[in-house]
C-alpha cells in the first residue's frame, strides 16, 4: 500500500487532450494540457508520477485508457462505484453519470456555505447539476456553443459553418450575425433563466461556474457566482485524497 503522501496527480482525459495537474498541499502547483497526438510526452509525464498518489478521470477508448494505467499505474480510476464524499442514491442511472459531473458536484459540495449548489459547467456541452444536502440530485444537459454552431451548418442546406465570436449584438443583420446572436444570446439566456428557476425555488443556494467556455460569461452574469475554471480538477483532488 502507498504511503499517503501530500503530492496528489490529477489526470483528467478527454477525447482530445490529457490534462495532468499536480497538487501540494491542496494547493495547485502544475498543470500542463497535452493533445491525444503527443503520446511520447504524456507518457513521459506520467511516468514520473507513478509513484504519487494519483487519479485517472477519463472518456478514453479502453485501448487508449490501458497505456495510461499501464504508465501512470494511478490510486484510482474513477467511475460510478468509486467511494465519494457525497451521495448518488438519488440519481436512476448512475452508470451513466459523466465524471466531470460527478467531480463537479463533489467540488461544489464541499466549498459551498448552503446546502444547496448549482454548478454551471460550460463546455462540450452546457451542463447543470444541482446538489442537495450531500446528494447528487441530477440537473440537465444541452449542447454547448460550438456543438448549437456546428448543428446548424450540418442539418440545414444553406447556412455556413461559424468559429464563435467574442461579441454579437442582440439584431443580427446579416445571417452569420443572427447566427451568433442566437448562441451567444440564447445561452447566456438559458443560464439566467435557469439560475432564476433554481433560485426561487432553492433557497439559500450558492451558484459554481465552470468550464471552457466559462470566461466569456462570467461577467454577462448578474447574479453572484463563484466562477473557477479548475473546479473539475478540484473535485478529483478531493476524490482522491477521500481514497487514499
Amino acid at each position: 500500500m502507498r504511503q499517503k503522501k501530500t503530492k496528489y496527480c490529477i489526470v483528467d482525459a478527454g477525447n482530445t487532450r490529457v490534462k495532468v495537474v499536480d497538487f501540494e498541499c491542496d494547493e495547485i502547483v502544475a498543470v500542463d494540457t497535452f493533445s491525444m497526438d503527443e503520446k511520447e510526452k504524456i507518457n513521459s509525464k506520467l511516468f514520473l508520477k507513478k509513484d504519487t498518489n494519483s487519479i485517472l478521470s477519463s472518456v478514453l477508448s479502453p485501448e487508449n485508457q490501458k497505456w495510461i494505467e499501464k504508465t501512470l499505474q494511478p490510486n484510482i480510476v474513477l467511475s460510478n462505484v468509486t467511494p465519494l464524499p457525497i451521495s448518488l442514491l438519488d440519481y436512476s442511472t448512475p452508470d451513466t453519470l459523466g465524471a466531470d459531473r460527478i467531480a463537479n458536484a463533489v467540488a461544489a459540495n464541499h466549498f459551498s456555505k448552503t446546502e444547496n449548489s448549482l454548478v454551471i459547467d460550460i463546455g462540450t456541452c452546457l451542463k447543470f447539476d444541482f446538489i442537495q444536502n450531500g446528494a447528487f440530485k441530477g440537473g440537465s444537459i444541452s449542447p454547448g456553443y460550438n456543438m448549437r454552431l456546428k448543428a446548424m451548418h450540418e442539418f440545414t442546406g444553406a447556412l455556413p459553418l461559424l468559429e464563435l465570436e467574442e461579441k454579437t449584438s442582440l439584431v443580427g443583420d446579416s445571417t452569420r450575425n443572427a447566427m451568433m446572436s442566437g448562441v451567444l444570446n440564447g445561452i447566456q439566456k438559458e443560464i439566467e433563466g435557469f439560475i432564476s428557476h433554481y433560485s426561487q425555488q432553492y433557497q439559500p443556494l450558492t451558484i459554481f461556474l465552470t468550464g471552457g467556455d466559462s470566461k466569456r460569461f462570467d461577467k454577462e452574469l448578474k447574479n453572484s457566482i463563484f466562477a473557477d475554471v479548475n473546479l473539475t480538477v478540484k473535485g478529483l483532488h478531493l476524490i482522491l485524497k477521500h481514497n487514499v
